[in-house]
């Protein structure tokens, strides 16, 4: 005789911890299916009326029919994990353990079994443990419900989402281009002032060599590739490869790495840039966190392009915090440059900026099936040189200084466990006191992307 429970779906509200694990651990009993194998009769007739009972909110009642039925000779994983859950529902914390513990071992019921050891520990005051069961759930597990559940109470700890030993992403995209630029940065290497449709290719991978989630090392690799249907003269192709020691305890995250990045414009080497970034990240309570960057970086440029060598420096901070529905993130971003400049003939020009960036990003995670993402940003750029210019009559002398200003929109849907689509815009405005300076610049992209975490 087979019955069944029916899978529900998990609504997540505004409510306390213990409420939510309940009515996690509620929505996962109901959503298991059971199969005595080989049990008399009456074993699952007392099964039965234990669903029953717990479904009305009667635990003890359900409680007695599953050990009737235990000891009827049913004992199946189904009825473990049913006892495991009226437990924890009546506070018997060490009983609910004893049933989630014998269902660990067993690989199709390990992630569930975690999650709710997790769940188990935080209501006995183990937090620690609570976040090691509930790391386990989120990384083994291939049912996305159960992990966003996994994911929620980690966060709700305090913990951070466990990293994969090996994780990629791949995607391939198509757009239009408003102003092709020599440079992902326009204002430092100059834009074409012509548009053109663009396909692009993405593909990065991070695989850990050594140690674990609290603390290892990391390899790094990435390549993107655009070309443009007409303006192939803006093609672009870069690289990056990288090294970094990372950390993780229950409040701080930590990154030390070093890259090579390498970009390629038309075919010809734009410039190498190697590069050392130091990264810090402190949870607060109620989802929200605290970020730190540094980056120092040497730049080569390629040929044609060697007024770009010389040094550039990032320093950044940024606070998010997850009212309602959504996380917030807002921050301030230093950058100094010491370039080599450009000289021709009599004329000088500097790239040699200190900019000062504010900004502010959204991210909510469910807009009628899909996650949405948008970003502000103000930029002021203000050049250490005077640009010297040859003019009729003479030579002129001025400084140049820009401000910009723009933003950005993505928008990404499920379609497969591993596949999304998505839709990217962005627009950018750049003033200058120097009218070749000044552009616009509108980029909008669609396409489908995988990712892989295992």
């Amino acid at each position: 005789m087979r019955a069944f429970i029916r899978r529900r779906r998990t609504q997540r509200g505004r409510t306390s911890d213990f409420r939510l694990s309940c009515f996690a651990v509620i929505v996962l009993l109901l959503s298991i299916p059971w199969q005595p194998v080989r049990a008399a009769a009456d074993g699952a007739q007392r099964f039965e009326e234990g669903i029953r009972a717990f479904r009305a909110g009667d635990y003890q009642a359900a409680l007695q029919s599953f050990l009737d039925a235990l000891r009827a000779g049913l004992d199946t994983p189904g009825l473990r994990y049913d006892l495991g859950t009226t437990y924890y529902r009546l506070g018997r914390y060490a009983e609910a353990e004893r049933e989630f513990q014998v269902l660990a071992p067993d690989p199709k019921w390990a992630p569930l079994a975690h999650y709710n050891l997790g769940l188990t520990a935080q209501r006995a005051g183990r937090p620690q443990q609570a976040l090691e069961y509930l790391g386990q759930a989120y990384r083994t597990t291939t049912d996305p419900n159960l992990r966003t559940l996994a994911a929620t109470a980690l966060e709700r700890l305090g913990g951070a989402l466990p990293s994969p030993r090996t994780s990629a992403v791949v995607s391939l995209a198509g757009g239009y281009d408003s102003n092709a630029t020599l440079s992902p940065d326009a204002a430092t290497a100059g834009v074409s002032h012509q548009g053109d449709r663009f396909v692009e290719a993405l593909a990065a991978a991070s695989q850990r060599l050594a140690g674990d989630t609290a603390r290892g090392w990391l390899a790094h690799g990435s390549l993107v590739l655009r070309k443009y249907a007409d303006l192939s003269q803006f093609d672009v192709a870069g690289s990056r490869a990288g090294l970094s020691y990372e950390t993780d305890s229950s409040r701080v995250q930590t990154s030390v790495g070093a890259y090579l990045d390498t970009a390629y414009i038309g075919g010809d080497r734009l410039e190498q840039v190697a590069s050392v970034d130091v990264q810090a990240r402190r949870r607060l309570d109620a989802g929200g966190e605290l970020r730190g960057r540094y980056q120092l970086g040497h730049v080569a440029g390629g040929g044609g392009f060697e007024y770009l060598d010389g040094w550039q420096q990032r320093l950044s901070a940024d606070a998010g915090f997850a009212p309602a529905g959504a996380f917030v993130r807002v921050g301030y971003q230093l950058e100094l440059n010491d370039r080599r400049d450009l000289e021709q003939g009599g004329e000088f020009f500097s790239v040699s900026p200190t900019r000062h960036s504010l900004f502010a990003t959204v991210a909510v995670r469910n807009v009628a099936g899909w996650q949405a993402d948008a970003r502000g940003e103000y930029r002021v750029s203000r050049y250490r040189d005077p640009n010297r210019l040859d003019v009729t009559g003479g030579t002129l002398e001025v400084t140049r200084k820009d401000d910009r200003f723009g933003f950005a929109l993505r928008a990404n849907r499920r379609l497969a466990p591993l596949w999304h689509a998505f839709v990217d815009y962005r627009f950018y405005r750049n003033q200058s006191n120097l009218d070749t300076y000044d552009y616009s610049r509108h980029q909008l992209m669609a396409g489908i992307e995988a990712a892989l975490e295992k």
